[in-house]
C-alpha cells in the first residue's frame, strides 16, 4: 500500500483528490488545523489519519513529514479565494508561498517517489491568447504573485521529483456555494433570480474527476516531470452565458438570468484559457467529461 500525504485535503479539489487516493488503494494522510471543517469528507474520514501541523509552522511540519514518510504529497493547500475576493496579504504570502517553501524543505528528509503542488492560472499575465507554461509570467495581483513564487521555489528542485499543475476553472460536487456554478445551480432549483455580471467572460472549465485524474498521472510520472509546470486546462473556452443556459435547461428552471447587475473586475476582460500543447504532449490524459456531463452531474449531487 502506497503513502500519501495531502495539505488543503479540506477544500474542494484536495477533498475530491483524497477521495481518489482512498478508492486507488492508498495509505492517506492529511494535514489540517485546529479549526479545519471536514463536511467535504465526513463518510470517509475513518479511511484518513489526520495531523494537526498548519503549513507555517516549520518544526511541526518536519515532525509530520519524518513520522509519515509519504511517498507521494500532494500539495494543494491556498489562501482562500472565491468570487474574486482574496484573503489579506499577509495571509497570501504565509500560506502560499511561506507554506509551500515549509512543506517542500520538510519533505527533504523523505524519498519521496513524487510530489504535486498547486499552482493557478493567474500567475500568467492578462492576454487575449491561450495562456502557455513557456510565457514570461507578470501576474497582476497579489495573488497569482504569491502562488507564481511558489512555483518558482518548487522549479528550482531540481534534484527532486516536484511537478507543479496549474489549475483553470475546475468544478463539480462539493465546491464552494459561491462559486459561479454553484450558485447558479442553487438559484435555478431554488426558482431564485440570478444576479451576474457579463455573458461573454470566457473561462476553460474542467470536471473535477478529470482534474484529479491528472494529478494522479502527474505524480506517478514526477521523477520523469520533475521541475516542469504543467496546464490542467481543455485548451476550450466557454462564455459564462453557455453555462448559466446549460444549467437552466438542465435543470428545467425558469428563473431569470439578470446579466450586468454588478460589475466584472478588469481580468475578466480577458478570456482565461489554457494551451494544453505541453500538457497533453507530455501525458496521457486528457479531460474526458464534457461540460453538460459535468453540469449534469454537479446539479445531482446538490439536489
Amino acid at each position: 500500500m502506497k503513502t500519501a500525504l495531502v495539505t488543503g485535503g479540506t477544500g474542494f479539489v484536495g477533498s475530491h483528490v483524497i477521495r481518489r487516493l482512498i478508492k486507488d488503494g492508498f495509505a492517506v494522510h492529511m494535514l489540517c488545523r485546529e479549526s479545519s471543517n471536514f463536511w467535504r469528507l465526513e463518510d470517509v474520514l475513518l479511511h484518513v489519519e489526520r495531523h494537526v501541523a498548519p503549513l507555517e509552522n516549520a518544526p511541526l511540519l518536519q515532525k509530520v513529514i519524518k513520522e509519515t514518510k509519504p511517498e507521494y504529497v500532494f500539495h494543494l493547500a491556498a489562501a482562500t479565494v472565491v468570487a474574486g475576493s482574496a484573503a489579506a496579504a499577509e495571509e497570501l504570502i504565509k500560506v502560499n508561498l511561506l507554506g509551500t517553501v515549509n512543506l517542500l524543505e520538510a519533505c527533504k528528509q523523505v524519498d519521496y517517489q513524487g510530489l504535486v503542488t498547486t499552482g493557478d492560472s493567474f500567475e500568467y499575465s492578462n492576454g487575449h491568447q491561450r495562456l502557455s507554461e513557456s510565457e514570461s509570467c507578470h501576474p497582476d495581483s497579489l495573488h497569482g504573485i504569491s502562488k507564481l513564487a511558489a512555483t518558482l521555489y518548487a522549479q528550482a528542485m531540481k534534484d527532486r521529483p516536484v511537478v507543479t499543475l496549474r489549475l483553470f476553472s475546475t468544478y463539480g460536487p462539493g465546491d464552494h456555494p459561491k462559486r459561479l456554478v454553484p450558485r447558479v445551480i442553487a438559484g435555478a432549483v431554488k426558482g431564485e433570480p440570478l444576479t451576474l455580471s457579463r455573458r461573454d467572460i470566457q473561462r476553460d472549465w474542467v470536471y473535477i474527476d478529470d482534474v484529479t485524474s491528472l494529478y494522479l498521472e502527474v505524480a506517478r510520472e514526477a521523477h520523469r516531470l520533475k521541475g516542469q509546470v504543467f496546464n490542467a486546462g481543455s485548451g476550450v473556452g466557454t462564455n459564462l452565458g453557455v453555462v448559466v443556459d446549460e444549467i437552466l435547461n438542465l435543470t428545467g428552471s425558469r428563473t431569470e438570468a439578470r446579466w450586468g447587475v454588478f460589475p466584472a473586475p478588469p481580468h475578466d476582460d480577458y478570456p482565461w484559457v489554457a494551451d494544453p500543447t505541453h500538457t497533453f504532449a507530455s501525458l496521457q490524459w486528457r479531460p474526458s467529461v464534457s461540460l453538460e456531463e459535468g453540469l449534469r452531474r454537479t446539479i445531482a449531487s446538490m439536489q
